[in-house]
């Protein structure tokens, strides 16, 4: 689980942004894991906010940090800047900091980098804290430029960074995490796999039906009993969407991938391209969801509601708050703009994105003096008395004048 994220001069983020979730209080309460006796973590977060808010760009550095954790340095080119900083002049000269708590068992780790001109890392670190014994976070290691060094207590790594070449562009992490599979990053090499990703930058790299054509191949590759089972749930879900469909054919011969759905009384079955853009986005997306959380691990999904019907959205988040589904505790962040979501959400949940002079910022709504669960939170939001709302009366001007 994800217990804290800061960044700052990440994209539309300028100063510093801290999100925290975390909350104070001792009874048990749907939508979080009681982590400590006096503190527990949020197991939903949406973030909601105008068009150009930055809210895409929170859940991007997120998803940075992680890939910075967990994927090879090759996979980094020096000549491209694989983070991009905020090009407002004010911000010019500073470097990009970002960090990420993560609770694993009874370990809270806390990674952290720094990098210069969006491709060389001059900073970075991995701290641990055992809940299960007093005290703070001790140093697994710190890297300042490429020099290495490692804690007292983990000074049985400190031979290694010799052993390699590490890059300016490349992250120690992924070196450590990788390619020494080492004890004190077991954690997060036991969960590598629990991770659900997806950005609203993967339309443009990897669109839907490439993602659709992606699920294909996987299930090819699954043995027989799990192909079918696998094949059988999807089916089972699209005919929630589309109850004609009731079957699914995967087809691979001569090299020439096609799926194909099945409807009842159709003539013909019908290629997944000519289905439903929220077919097709559940069809490559929602195994790979349903993996993660029952394995308890992180969801991150950018605009839920791009295909979804507005309920549909809300039944696929409601999982996450409710226990009865939810027993291993996996946890969702994600963006929005369906203030219907914010029934699903406490206040520390439903965090409102804005941006003002090229700089994102970002509030929950417990942070709103004297809001009170009672109130007609939507219609508040709707009215704009929270921010995080688009201008409507500019556009509408000048749309007319177009006109």
């Amino acid at each position: 689980m994800i217990t804290k994220v800061t960044v700052s001069n990440f994209m539309s983020i300028g100063e510093e942004i801290e999100l925290s979730f975390l909350k104070g209080g001792t009874l048990p309460q749907e939508g979080y894991f009681q982590y400590k006796k006096d503190e527990k973590i949020s197991l939903i977060n949406g973030f909601y906010g105008a068009n150009a808010s930055g809210k895409s760009n929170i859940l991007r550095a997120i998803i940075f940090l992680i890939r910075m954790i967990y994927f090879p340095p090759q996979q980094f080119s020096h000549e491209i800047p694989f983070l991009l900083p905020n090009f407002n002049n004010r911000f010019g000269n500073k470097s990009s900091k970002l960090s990420i708590d993560f609770l694993f068992g009874s370990k809270l780790y806390a990674y952290s980098v720094e990098i210069k001109n969006g491709n060389e890392i001059v900073k970075e670190s991995l701290l641990v804290k055992n809940l299960k014994v007093k005290g703070g976070f001790k140093e697994i290691f710190s890297r300042v430029n490429n020099s290495v060094n490692f804690g007292s207590d983990y000074s049985d790594y400190s031979e290694y960074p010799a052993l390699v070449k590490i890059q300016k562009y490349q992250s120690f992490m992924s070196h450590f995490v990788n390619n020494v599979g080492a004890t004190a990053v077991a954690d997060f090499i036991d969960n590598k796999e629990n991770f659900f990703l997806k950005s609203d930058d993967v339309e443009m790299q990897q669109p839907t039906i490439a993602a659709v054509m992606g699920r294909a191949l996987k299930l090819n590759i699954l043995p027989a009993a799990e192909k079918t089972k696998a094949i059988s749930d999807l089916t089972r879900l699209m005919n929630c969407f589309d109850h004609s469909i009731i079957d699914t054919k995967i087809n691979n011969e001569n090299n020439n991938l096609s799926i194909q759905i099945e409807h009842a009384n159709f003539s013909r079955k019908v290629d997944i391209v000519q289905e439903s853009a929220g077919t097709r986005e559940l069809f490559a997306y929602m195994l790979d969801i349903i993996n993660v959380f029952k394995k308890g691990g992180v969801v991150i999904y950018d605009e839920t509601n791009r295909y979804y019907h507005p309920d549909v959205e809300i039944a696929l988040l409601s999982i996450f708050r409710k226990k009865e589904f939810n027993e291993n505790n996996a946890q969702l962040i994600f963006s929005s703009h369906n203030h219907e979501t914010f029934d699903l959400l406490d206040q520390d949940q439903v965090h409102i994105v804005e941006k003002s002079n090229d700089s994102t910022s970002v509030f929950t709504l417990d942070q709103v003096e004297n809001l009170q669960k009672r109130d007609n939170i939507k219609k508040r939001y709707r009215l704009g008395m929270f921010g995080g709302v688009p201008d409507i009366t500019e556009l509408e001007y000048k749309l007319k004048k177009m006109l």
